[in-house]
């Protein structure tokens, strides 16, 4: 390669330098190894293709000044006249030295600047320190001089100080890359080279002659060597640069370093007066010094208050805005709000929340960078979708909030609702594949009919802020979703029931505890044989205020909480229990209990049962299951799995709600159960809902040709039962045949049911006498 041929050369040229006589010999070497050395930045410079060029022409044009100094130099020893301290040498020296000093301030790659300004001023700082020692220990030998004779001594102590200046950067250049290259090894070894050459030239500078010195020169000589190595040494791949600190972080090396230089000028001070010099000779030095050290890290001090003021504004406009979809943030919508209910006056506000429905399954399927793109999409078409002056913002996960003020009767909330769930509907491609988004919307207003239902239920209530509108409008969109609806509006009782279900759940621990928790049982009649064959343990909360409480109040959060399963262990021993003193009594019938989604993921569910089933010593067939076609379908395989196993211990298996769930008949064949339990939604109607009775007829025939019982809910009437009995149903259940009662009151209730329930052959026999 091209810099080990130069490198290899270069130390043969040192080593002839010093070992070749004085005069000529040595001014030939030397002339050949700098006018090599300032081609090779010129060749570099002309051969460079990226954003450094204008680096290697700065260096290329300092070496070269250094060598026109060198050159009058060696023109001056050669006519024998002694070189003076300042020279005009010196100012192309300084001038070379200035322009390095840039070039190594400017070296950028493809990231940009290497070095930013908080580094460079750092570096000065640290330059200016270094200058005031060497100015003292080195030029300087604490002698009394004239200030003229002192002033004479300036370029040595700014060789020195720029020497310094190239180090520290040098130095700097490690710490950003973290990164040891050939170049890197150069520039370190050629910018120490030349600081123990300057050191050693101008130690007591006055008393010797600086540039006969062998040892000096060669110095100067391989720090050329060196800096042409950079210059032809070809980088193949960029050098990664390390995680630069911020300006707000100061490790302990940059602070450290920092301070001593510093504190280099009280430490000047304080030598210089045990020296005994006058402070008229070193007075000015430490007064200029300090003033540019002020001056320095003034600088450094500003662009640290700069960058807090830069990144304050950036935190600001983080808070105010959505990272994924560049739409305002909660707190923005929060702000916005407040001011636009502030500001209203007779205007009515409208806040809208609106949900992607089956986000998630974006996520899943394609990854979330694409998920984000699909937030961005709806974000832009929302916007499209309101004025201006309506406020867009995204309040987490896949829900996004509208803001608009208006002036009374101008805006239908539902309509622009519509549009929105419009907007989202629309055709949108994701890998070719047409995702089909819907949206629920739910709707909190600030205008005269809900302020006025808002006095109403709450006469003392607080205004209303922003914060509430969106907690109002996220309430709407919950009974909405709840209700299967797809727009909800925020009504004031909403609330309400939501603060009593959380008052309740709060207090179910308690319930639990305290055996308020009852369970009731509900006659089952077969229709065939006219008596009861079965009864449904269904929960009751006889709460010590509220009265007795339907499950369906509390049940949902105690399976969101984790109660459920010391619920239904509750339920399932109490049904047990009473299914074990009946049969004691001679009434054999079978007991149901109703099982949610949790109770079939619990892997101890088979044991529990088995373990109650030995305790009362009940046969398992009298033991049935009810669970919902929802239920049993939101974890299809370990639904299946748990059910089969409760099937193996010998408890038969019934699908409660029959028709309200889906996957019906795709699934049905795959779940091990014995009866199917329409729902009451269809039963209760069939006698004047034509629908209605299709779907029971049907639901009978595919029970019957699948070879299961089926069991009809919600007969209310004499009526209904005929016609059930007419279809050829199993089995019957609802309050014309008895509500659900306390176990106390059970044993009569199937007995007076017995007695005055006709058999299927009665029946049929009693109608074809009418």
């Amino acid at each position: 390669m091209l810099w080990t041929r130069f490198l290899g050369l270069g130390a043969i040229a040192v080593v002839a330098y010093i070992i070749a006589p004085q005069g000529l010999p040595r001014n030939a070497i030397y002339a050949i190894v700098v006018s090599a050395t300032v081609a090779a930045f010129v060749y570099r410079y002309v051969r460079e293709p990226g954003a450094d060029k204008r680096t290697w022409k700065y260096l290329a044009v300092g070496v070269g000044s250094w060598g026109v100094g060198d050159a009058l130099i060696a023109v001056t020893k050669v006519d024998g006249a002694r070189m003076p301290t300042l020279s005009a040498a010196d100012a192309f020296y300084l001038l070379g030295y200035a322009i390095i000093a840039v070039a190594f301030a400017r070296a950028a790659d493809e990231n940009g600047l290497v070095f930013g300004l908080e580094e460079l001023y750092e570096c000065l700082i640290v330059a200016v320190g270094f200058g005031l020692v060497t100015w003292v220990f080195v030029v300087s030998d604490g002698s009394a001089r004239s200030f003229s004779e002192a002033v004479s001594l300036w370029p040595a102590t700014a060789y020195l100080t720029v020497d310094a200046f190239l180090l520290t950067l040098v130095v700097s250049l490690y710490l950003v890359t973290r990164s040891v290259t050939v170049p890197f090894l150069a520039a370190a070894a050629g910018v120490v080279l030349l600081v123990a050459a300057d050191c050693a030239s101008y130690a007591a500078a006055i008393d010797i002659e600086i540039y006969r010195s062998t040892l000096p020169n060669a110095m100067w000589l391989a720090a050329y060597v060196c800096f042409g190595v950079i210059a032809l040494h070809d980088e193949q791949k960029s050098v990664r640069r390390a995680a630069r600190p911020g300006p707000l972080r100061f490790g302990k090396g940059r602070f450290s370093t920092l301070s001593v230089a510093v504190a280099v000028t009280p430490v000047v001070m304080t030598v210089q007066l045990a020296r005994g010099v006058p402070v008229g000779q070193w007075g000015w030095v430490i007064v200029g010094s300090s003033a540019l050290v002020i001056v320095l890290v003034g600088f450094r001090m500003a662009r640290f208050v700069r960058t807090l003021r830069r990144q304050a504004a950036i935190l600001e406009d983080v808070a105010r805005t959505d990272a994924v979809t560049g739409l305002a943030s909660r707190r923005l919508l929060r702000e916005r709000l407040d001011s636009m209910l502030a500001t209203r006056g007779d205007s009515d506000v409208f806040t809208l929340v609106v949900d992607i429905d089956r986000f998630a399954q974006i996520n899943e399927t394609f990854g979330y960078s694409v998920g984000d793109s699909v937030l961005r999409e709806i974000g832009h078409r929302l916007v499209a979708s309101v004025r201006p002056d309506d406020l867009v913002g995204r309040l987490g996960g896949d829900q996004f909030v509208v803001a608009m003020c208006r002036r009374p009767g101008l805006i239908d909330a539902n309509e622009t609702a519509a549009q929105l769930q419009f907007a989202v509907s629309r055709k949108m491609f994701v890998h070719d594949i047409n995702v089909a988004l819907d949206a629920t919307v739910g709707i909190a207003a600030i205008d005269e009919s809900s302020a006025r239902a808002r006095r109403e239920v709450c006469p003392s209530a607080m205004p209303v802020d922003g914060e509430a509108m969106m907690q109002q409008a996220h309430v709407a969109l919950t009974a909405a979703k709840a209700g299967q609806t797809r727009v909800g509006r925020y009504e004031p009782d909403m609330d309400r029931d939501r603060h009593d279900q959380m008052r309740l759940l709060g207090e179910l621990d308690t319930a639990i505890r305290d055996h308020q928790l009852r369970v009731f049982f509900q006659p089952c009649l077969d229709l065939e044989s006219g008596s009861v064959d079965r009864v449904e343990a269904l929960l009751r909360w006889q709460h010590p205020r509220e009265g007795l409480i339907g499950p369906s109040i509390f049940l949902p959060d105690a399976e969101r909480t984790g109660m459920l399963p010391a619920i239904t262990a509750l339920v399932l021993d109490e049904a047990l229990a009473q299914c074990s003193a009946l049969r004691r009594r001679g009434i054999n019938l079978s007991v149901s209990v109703n099982l949610s989604v949790r109770n079939l993921l619990d892997e101890t569910l088979t044991e529990q049962v088995s373990a109650a089933l030995t305790k009362y010593s009940v046969p398992a067939h009298t033991l049935e299951f009810e669970v919902t076609e929802t239920t049993a379908m939101t974890d299809p395989v370990r639904s299946v799995n748990a059910l089969a196993s409760l099937r193996s211990l010998g408890v038969t298996l019934a699908i409660d709600d029959y028709g309200t769930g889906y996957s019906s008949l795709a699934y049905l064949q795959s779940l091990p159960v014995q009866t199917l339990k329409i729902d009451r939604s269809f039963v209760s109607n069939m006698n004047t809902d034509d629908t209605d009775a299709s779907i029971v007829r049907s639901t009978i025939d595919l029970a019957r040709s699948l070879g299961v019982r089926v069991m009809a809910e919600g007969v209310e009437d004499a009526g209904t039962l005929d016609a059930l009995r007419l279809l050829g149903c199993d089995g019957a259940q609802g309050y014309f045949l008895g509500r659900p009662m306390s176990a106390e009151f059970l044993a009569d209730a199937v007995a007076k049911l017995d007695s005055e329930t006709p058999t299927k052959l009665e029946w049929e026999l009693a109608r074809a006498r009418i």
